[in-house]
């Protein structure tokens, strides 16, 4: 690696934390009690569970890439704070189904909520159409390598 690239990868660093500090994510997750105190992957696993229907251990597992003992913790966790319930699935009796409850399906809304009110924040710093574009444009090229997939437009 040059010194030109290394002095990149720092400034790049440095950005992405200010960028961080500056959306006052916390802050505004604060006022989101049902989602306060969650992991990202924990709100993933909302978010999956929220997204497909009659979706089982094994296919969270697979989209997130972590281990069935994390994952079963994790589960146990949004559990007792009634997010999701276990039912049997129909698809495979042997496992269980995930689903959100009332209050699981409360904290997946104030999950996109706040999303949207850091990601507004985000978008508004830019002046023009052209230039969200353009951020949008190389974010999808960054998600492409990073997954190898080609077929993000």
């Amino acid at each position: 690696m040059d010194k030109k690239y290394e002095k990149q990868i720092r400034e790049l660093s440095s950005i992405w934390h200010s960028m961080i500090m500056v959306s006052d994510y916390k802050n505004a997750e604060s006022r989101f009690s049902r989602i306060q105190g969650l992991s990202t992957t924990e709100i993933g696993v909302l978010r999956i569970i929220f997204e497909k229907e009659d979706v089982i251990i094994r296919d969270i597992v697979e989209v997130l890439n972590i281990p069935k003992s994390t994952l079963t913790s994790m589960i146990n966790r949004l559990e007792k704070r009634n997010l999701i319930k276990r039912t049997i699935s129909s698809r495979d009796k042997r496992s269980y189904r995930l689903v959100l409850t009332e209050d699981g399906i409360l904290a997946q809304k104030e999950h996109v909520e706040l999303e949207e009110k850091v990601y507004n924040k985000i978008m508004g710093c830019l002046d023009t159409w052209e230039e969200r574009e353009e951020l949008l444009k190389l974010m999808r090229k960054i998600v492409r390598n990073f997954t190898g997939e080609n077929s993000i437009k």
